[in-house]
C-alpha cells in the first residue's frame, strides 16, 4: 500500500506538513477534502491537489494548495455531479463569485 505525506500550501507561504501516513483522500458535499490513513481521519478545508509524487525523494507527497474560494467551487462541482437543477447551487455560486471578489481587492491592495 502506498501511503503519502500531505503538504500545504496556503497564500503563497511555504509547504507545511497537514499530515503523514495517508492512503486515502475524498473531497466531501462541504467542499472539504477527507485524509484517511492508518488511525488518521482528518478534514482540509477549502484545498485541492495540485501534485502527487510517488517518486519524492522524502517518499510519496501530496500537496494541497488552500484558498478561501475552493471550498464553495468544489461544492458548486459536487452540485453539478447530480445533473440536475438545485436552487441551493445560485447561493453557492454567489457565494463563490464574493469570495473571488474579495481576494482580488486583497491582492489589489498589498
Amino acid at each position: 500500500m502506498c501511503e503519502f505525506k500531505i503538504k500545504l500550501i496556503e497564500s503563497g507561504k511555504e509547504e507545511s506538513l497537514a499530515a503523514e501516513d495517508i492512503s486515502y483522500l475524498q473531497y466531501q458535499e462541504d467542499g472539504s477534502l477527507l485524509l484517511k490513513g492508518l488511525g488518521i481521519r482528518e478534514k482540509v478545508d477549502s484545498a485541492i491537489i495540485s501534485e502527487i509524487n510517488v517518486y519524492s525523494e522524502e517518499g510519496g507527497v501530496i500537496r494541497l494548495f488552500k484558498a478561501p474560494i475552493i471550498g464553495n467551487f468544489l461544492r458548486f462541482l459536487k452540485k453539478i455531479e447530480n445533473g440536475a437543477y438545485d436552487p441551493e447551487m445560485d447561493e453557492i455560486w454567489a457565494e463563490f463569485i464574493a469570495k473571488g471578489n474579495e481576494l482580488l481587492d486583497q491582492l489589489k491592495s498589498e
